[in-house]
Protein backbone atom coordinates (compact mmCIF):
# COMPACT_ATOMS: atom_id res chain seq x y z
CA UNK A 1 0.00 0.00 0.00
CA UNK A 2 1.27 3.44 -0.98
CA UNK A 3 0.19 6.32 1.23
CA UNK A 4 -0.30 9.87 -0.05
CA UNK A 5 -1.18 13.01 1.90
CA UNK A 6 -2.49 16.26 0.41
CA UNK A 7 -1.30 19.15 2.55
CA UNK A 8 -1.07 22.92 2.56
CA UNK A 9 -1.05 25.12 5.63
CA UNK A 10 -3.38 27.51 3.77
CA UNK A 11 -7.07 26.67 3.66
CA UNK A 12 -9.26 26.89 0.58
CA UNK A 13 -6.68 25.58 -1.87
CA UNK A 14 -8.58 22.47 -2.96
CA UNK A 15 -7.18 19.75 -0.71
CA UNK A 16 -10.50 18.04 -0.07
CA UNK A 17 -11.67 18.41 -3.67
CA UNK A 18 -8.41 16.83 -4.82
CA UNK A 19 -8.50 14.02 -2.26
CA UNK A 20 -12.11 13.03 -2.91
CA UNK A 21 -11.76 13.26 -6.68
CA UNK A 22 -8.47 11.41 -7.02
CA UNK A 23 -9.38 8.66 -4.55
CA UNK A 24 -12.67 8.02 -6.33
CA UNK A 25 -10.98 8.02 -9.74
CA UNK A 26 -8.38 5.53 -8.55
CA UNK A 27 -11.11 3.24 -7.28
CA UNK A 28 -13.70 3.59 -10.04
CA UNK A 29 -11.66 4.14 -13.21
CA UNK A 30 -8.48 2.25 -12.37
CA UNK A 31 -9.95 -0.46 -10.13
CA UNK A 32 -7.54 0.25 -7.27
CA UNK A 33 -8.41 -0.64 -3.70
CA UNK A 34 -8.34 2.70 -1.88
CA UNK A 35 -8.58 3.73 1.77
CA UNK A 36 -9.42 7.36 2.49
CA UNK A 37 -8.43 8.95 5.80
CA UNK A 38 -9.95 12.25 6.88
CA UNK A 39 -7.62 14.16 9.23
CA UNK A 40 -9.65 17.35 9.05
CA UNK A 41 -12.19 18.10 11.84
CA UNK A 42 -14.22 20.01 9.26
CA UNK A 43 -14.98 16.48 7.94
CA UNK A 44 -15.78 17.51 4.36
CA UNK A 45 -14.27 14.31 2.96
CA UNK A 46 -16.28 12.35 5.50
CA UNK A 47 -19.48 14.08 4.38
CA UNK A 48 -18.75 13.15 0.77
CA UNK A 49 -18.18 9.44 1.31
CA UNK A 50 -20.08 8.37 4.40
CA UNK A 51 -23.61 8.24 5.68
CA UNK A 52 -23.33 11.70 7.24
CA UNK A 53 -26.45 13.72 6.56
CA UNK A 54 -25.08 17.11 5.49
CA UNK A 55 -28.26 18.99 6.38
CA UNK A 56 -28.67 17.21 9.70
CA UNK A 57 -25.03 17.91 10.55
CA UNK A 58 -25.57 21.58 9.77
CA UNK A 59 -28.39 21.82 12.31
CA UNK A 60 -26.41 19.79 14.88
CA UNK A 61 -23.57 22.28 14.62
CA UNK A 62 -25.89 25.27 14.61
CA UNK A 63 -27.76 24.07 17.70
CA UNK A 64 -24.64 22.84 19.47
CA UNK A 65 -25.71 19.18 19.51
CA UNK A 66 -22.74 16.98 18.63
CA UNK A 67 -23.32 13.25 18.59
CA UNK A 68 -20.92 10.59 17.36
CA UNK A 69 -22.12 7.07 16.76
CA UNK A 70 -19.34 5.26 14.90
CA UNK A 71 -15.62 5.11 15.51
CA UNK A 72 -13.48 7.61 13.64
CA UNK A 73 -9.88 8.70 13.12
CA UNK A 74 -10.06 10.26 16.58
CA UNK A 75 -10.47 6.81 18.17
CA UNK A 76 -7.59 5.49 16.10
CA UNK A 77 -5.18 8.24 17.17
CA UNK A 78 -6.11 8.08 20.85
CA UNK A 79 -6.21 4.31 21.28
CA UNK A 80 -3.04 2.31 20.64
CA UNK A 81 -4.82 -1.01 21.03
CA UNK A 82 -7.87 -0.47 18.84
CA UNK A 83 -8.27 -2.63 15.74
CA UNK A 84 -8.11 -0.28 12.75
CA UNK A 85 -10.83 -2.30 11.04
CA UNK A 86 -13.29 -0.99 13.64
CA UNK A 87 -12.75 2.52 12.23
CA UNK A 88 -12.94 1.65 8.52
CA UNK A 89 -16.29 2.25 6.84
CA UNK A 90 -17.29 1.00 3.42
CA UNK A 91 -18.61 3.59 0.99
CA UNK A 92 -21.23 3.09 -1.70
CA UNK A 93 -18.41 3.07 -4.25
CA UNK A 94 -16.64 -0.16 -5.14
CA UNK A 95 -13.03 -0.41 -3.94
CA UNK A 96 -13.33 2.72 -1.77
CA UNK A 97 -13.34 2.73 2.05
CA UNK A 98 -12.92 5.57 4.52
CA UNK A 99 -11.80 6.25 8.06
CA UNK A 100 -14.02 9.23 8.87
CA UNK A 101 -13.29 12.33 10.90
CA UNK A 102 -15.49 14.01 13.47
CA UNK A 103 -16.00 17.50 14.82
CA UNK A 104 -14.12 16.83 18.05
CA UNK A 105 -10.91 15.76 16.28
CA UNK A 106 -9.30 19.12 17.06
CA UNK A 107 -9.79 18.44 20.76
CA UNK A 108 -8.05 15.07 20.41
CA UNK A 109 -4.76 16.78 19.67
CA UNK A 110 -4.51 18.18 23.19
CA UNK A 111 -5.19 14.73 24.62
CA UNK A 112 -2.44 13.29 22.41
CA UNK A 113 0.03 15.90 23.62
CA UNK A 114 -0.79 15.07 27.22
CA UNK A 115 -0.05 11.38 26.67
CA UNK A 116 3.75 11.15 26.82
CA UNK A 117 4.03 7.38 27.16
CA UNK A 118 5.09 7.06 23.51
CA UNK A 119 5.93 9.39 20.58
CA UNK A 120 2.68 10.86 19.32
CA UNK A 121 3.75 11.30 15.70
CA UNK A 122 3.94 7.55 14.93
CA UNK A 123 0.44 6.51 15.97
CA UNK A 124 -1.21 6.51 12.54
CA UNK A 125 1.79 4.82 10.95
CA UNK A 126 1.60 2.01 13.50
CA UNK A 127 -2.07 1.32 12.75
CA UNK A 128 -1.63 1.48 8.97
CA UNK A 129 1.11 -1.13 9.07
CA UNK A 130 -1.48 -3.73 10.03
CA UNK A 131 -3.39 -3.24 6.75
CA UNK A 132 -0.49 -2.80 4.33
CA UNK A 133 -1.63 -5.72 2.21
CA UNK A 134 -5.33 -4.83 2.14
CA UNK A 135 -5.22 -1.71 -0.06
CA UNK A 136 -3.33 -0.39 -3.06
CA UNK A 137 -3.47 3.22 -1.90
CA UNK A 138 -4.20 5.21 1.23
CA UNK A 139 -5.16 8.82 0.49
CA UNK A 140 -5.08 11.30 3.39
CA UNK A 141 -6.93 14.61 3.61
CA UNK A 142 -5.49 17.10 6.09
CA UNK A 143 -6.46 20.30 7.87
CA UNK A 144 -4.81 23.67 7.10
CA UNK A 145 -2.53 23.63 10.14
CA UNK A 146 0.80 22.55 11.55
CA UNK A 147 -0.50 20.02 14.03
CA UNK A 148 0.52 16.72 15.56
CA UNK A 149 -2.40 15.17 13.67
CA UNK A 150 -1.07 16.35 10.30
CA UNK A 151 2.41 15.27 11.36
CA UNK A 152 0.98 11.80 11.94
CA UNK A 153 -0.25 11.89 8.35
CA UNK A 154 3.17 12.91 7.01
CA UNK A 155 4.99 10.27 9.05
CA UNK A 156 2.67 7.58 7.67
CA UNK A 157 3.00 8.75 4.05
CA UNK A 158 5.22 7.96 1.09
CA UNK A 159 4.40 11.14 -0.80
CA UNK A 160 2.98 14.59 -0.09
CA UNK A 161 1.18 16.67 -2.71
CA UNK A 162 0.58 20.39 -2.30
CA UNK A 163 -2.52 21.91 -3.92
CA UNK A 164 -2.15 25.66 -4.49
CA UNK A 165 -4.19 28.70 -5.43
CA UNK A 166 -2.83 31.75 -7.23
CA UNK A 167 -2.69 33.98 -4.18
CA UNK A 168 -0.15 35.10 -1.60
CA UNK A 169 -1.63 33.05 1.23
CA UNK A 170 -1.27 29.87 -0.78
CA UNK A 171 2.41 30.60 -1.37
CA UNK A 172 3.02 31.22 2.32
CA UNK A 173 1.19 27.99 3.09
CA UNK A 174 3.43 26.13 0.66
CA UNK A 175 6.55 27.54 2.33
CA UNK A 176 5.34 26.49 5.80
CA UNK A 177 4.35 23.07 4.49
CA UNK A 178 7.75 22.53 2.87
CA UNK A 179 9.49 23.43 6.14
CA UNK A 180 7.30 20.88 7.92
CA UNK A 181 8.11 18.31 5.23
CA UNK A 182 11.84 18.78 5.73
CA UNK A 183 11.46 18.30 9.49
CA UNK A 184 9.38 15.12 9.18
CA UNK A 185 11.63 13.72 6.45
CA UNK A 186 14.42 13.49 9.02
CA UNK A 187 12.60 10.61 10.72
CA UNK A 188 10.58 9.41 7.73
CA UNK A 189 13.30 9.13 5.06
CA UNK A 190 10.97 7.47 2.55
CA UNK A 191 8.75 10.57 2.44
CA UNK A 192 9.12 12.66 -0.71
CA UNK A 193 7.32 15.56 -2.35
CA UNK A 194 5.13 14.15 -5.10
CA UNK A 195 4.53 17.61 -6.51
CA UNK A 196 2.71 20.92 -6.42
CA UNK A 197 -0.26 21.81 -8.60
CA UNK A 198 -2.70 24.70 -8.93
CA UNK A 199 -6.45 24.39 -8.52
CA UNK A 200 -9.02 26.78 -10.02
CA UNK A 201 -6.32 27.55 -12.53
CA UNK A 202 -6.72 30.23 -15.20
CA UNK A 203 -3.45 30.61 -17.04
CA UNK A 204 -4.63 33.68 -18.93
CA UNK A 205 -4.66 35.83 -15.81
CA UNK A 206 -1.57 37.91 -15.07
CA UNK A 207 -1.72 36.94 -11.40
CA UNK A 208 -1.59 33.27 -12.37
CA UNK A 209 1.51 33.83 -14.46
CA UNK A 210 3.17 35.90 -11.73
CA UNK A 211 2.50 33.38 -8.96
CA UNK A 212 3.59 30.47 -11.17
CA UNK A 213 6.89 32.19 -11.97
CA UNK A 214 7.50 33.06 -8.32
CA UNK A 215 6.82 29.50 -7.18
CA UNK A 216 8.98 28.18 -10.00
CA UNK A 217 11.96 30.12 -8.70
CA UNK A 218 11.74 28.39 -5.32
CA UNK A 219 10.28 24.97 -6.14
CA UNK A 220 10.80 24.39 -9.86
CA UNK A 221 11.58 20.71 -9.36
CA UNK A 222 8.22 20.14 -7.67
CA UNK A 223 5.87 22.01 -10.02
CA UNK A 224 3.74 19.49 -11.90
CA UNK A 225 2.84 19.89 -15.58
CA UNK A 226 -0.84 19.48 -14.64
CA UNK A 227 -3.11 22.12 -13.12
CA UNK A 228 -6.83 21.94 -12.36
CA UNK A 229 -9.13 24.28 -14.23
CA UNK A 230 -12.10 26.16 -12.84
CA UNK A 231 -15.40 24.26 -12.72
CA UNK A 232 -18.72 24.71 -10.96
CA UNK A 233 -19.12 20.91 -11.03
CA UNK A 234 -16.72 20.53 -8.11
CA UNK A 235 -18.77 22.71 -5.77
CA UNK A 236 -22.11 21.38 -7.01
CA UNK A 237 -20.96 17.78 -6.59
CA UNK A 238 -19.89 18.42 -3.00
CA UNK A 239 -23.34 19.75 -2.13
CA UNK A 240 -25.07 16.57 -3.34
CA UNK A 241 -22.26 14.36 -1.94
CA UNK A 242 -21.10 13.05 -5.30
CA UNK A 243 -17.42 12.91 -6.31
CA UNK A 244 -16.53 14.83 -9.46
CA UNK A 245 -16.29 11.85 -11.83
CA UNK A 246 -19.71 10.62 -10.74
CA UNK A 247 -21.29 14.07 -10.92
CA UNK A 248 -19.70 14.87 -14.28
CA UNK A 249 -20.46 11.47 -15.80
CA UNK A 250 -21.36 12.53 -19.34
CA UNK A 251 -19.32 11.82 -22.43
CA UNK A 252 -18.07 15.40 -22.77
CA UNK A 253 -16.44 16.04 -19.42
CA UNK A 254 -15.47 19.48 -18.15
CA UNK A 255 -11.86 20.60 -18.16
CA UNK A 256 -11.44 20.10 -14.39
CA UNK A 257 -12.56 16.47 -14.62
CA UNK A 258 -10.10 15.79 -17.43
CA UNK A 259 -7.37 17.60 -15.50
CA UNK A 260 -7.98 15.43 -12.43
CA UNK A 261 -7.99 12.29 -14.59
CA UNK A 262 -4.58 13.29 -15.91
CA UNK A 263 -3.32 14.04 -12.39
CA UNK A 264 -4.61 10.72 -11.06
CA UNK A 265 -2.83 8.84 -13.83
CA UNK A 266 0.34 10.84 -13.12
CA UNK A 267 0.23 9.92 -9.41
CA UNK A 268 -0.35 6.24 -10.12
CA UNK A 269 2.59 6.11 -12.52
CA UNK A 270 4.78 8.12 -10.14
CA UNK A 271 4.20 5.71 -7.27
CA UNK A 272 4.81 2.71 -9.53
CA UNK A 273 8.36 3.87 -10.34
Amino acid sequence: MKTIIFLNNKGGVGKTASVTTIAHMMASKYGKKVLLIDLDPQMNTTCMFSEVDFVQLFFQIYKGVHTQGNKSIEDLLLNRDIDIHECIKHTEHDNLDIIPSYLTLSEAEERMKADVRSPQQFRLQKHLRTIQNEYDYCIIDSSPSVSIININGLVASDEVYLPLRCDGGSLLGAAITMNLFETVAEYNPRLKVGGMFFTQWNGRKNVSKAVYELLGEAFSEYLLPINIGVSKNIEEGSMVQKPLLQYDSGKNKCNATNDYLALTEYIIHSLAE
